[in-house]
């Protein structure tokens, strides 16, 4: 059994990486992961103790550079790995990786679990609130921690529908992040149905998507979104969304 600090929960998982060492580049996978470290599935010949820069690649598309120090060699299997040197934005993701995988992350990222995010009655008008609207459990989760990483409070609605069901009711909000492809109701039309009302017009409105076609950049645009932010995004490009967003809310 590898070893890894016993608080980290260890899951299965199946993730492509490239592995970088002086003997050059190659590719591997990881079968088991926590927050801690992971183990690689490998033929390579490596020692305990040496330290390994690898690429992994994300569910969420994002490839990420890791570093680890090697803590147990099964030869013809592969090795485990305990990771050094995260920064936070690598273990927010990390912390996405193994919540999207079924197991358990930080006290701070267990309240952003699905059914567990404060409603709006839950969260006092007086506190500065994003609401988000993503149909992508991942990338709604990933976002959630970002914002609040930034200090602000979180609304998130699983679609479109039910992010305009809150906007009915609920206008006190700094700032607003929706994906533009999702279910009921898209972000083009919450957009524009934000824009018609005019205890809403003053939101800022950030709009994020995997699609490529630049006519709905244009719509966005024309519609009232003050931002775009392609997928796949890292947390430094969200957190920058944010801060123009929170920025147009202040002007």
């Amino acid at each position: 059994m590898w070893d890894t600090p016993r608080q980290h929960e260890r899951i299965p998982v199946s993730l492509g990486i490239v592995l970088e060492s002086s003997s050059g580049k190659r590719d591997a996978r990881i079968s088991d992961l926590s927050l801690g470290g992971c183990f690689v599935d490998s033929i390579a010949h490596v020692s305990v103790g040496e330290i390994m820069v690898f690429q992994v690649r994300l569910p969420m598309g994002l490839w990420v550079q890791l570093y680890g120090e090697i803590v147990y060699c099964a030869p013809s299997f592969g090795f485990g790995l305990r990771f050094t040197n995260l920064a936070g934005e690598e273990q927010i993701l990390l912390e996405q990786v193994v919540l999207a995988h079924g197991g358990k992350t930080s006290p701070f990222l267990d309240s952003v679990v699905e059914g567990q995010t404060k409603t709006p009655a839950q969260i006092s008008q007086y506190v500065r609130r994003v609401l988000i609207a993503d149909d992508d459990p991942t990338t709604r989760h990933l976002t959630t921690a970002i914002v609040q990483r930034e200090g602000y409070a979180v609304v998130a609605a699983k679609d479109g529908q039910e992010a305009h069901d809150i906007l009915q009711s609920d206008a006190h909000y700094v700032a607003t992040i929706f994906d533009m492809v999702m279910p009921h109701m898209q972000g083009l039309e919450l957009v524009r149905y934000m824009k018609t009302e005019e205890r809403l017009q003053h939101i800022p409105v950030g709009i994020m998507t995997a699609e490529q076609d630049p006519k709905l950049w244009r719509d966005s645009f024309a519609a009232g979104a003050g931002i775009f932010l392609p997928k796949p995004f890292t947390p430094a490009q969200m957190s920058y969304m944010l801060k123009v967003l929170i920025s147009q809310s202040q002007t």
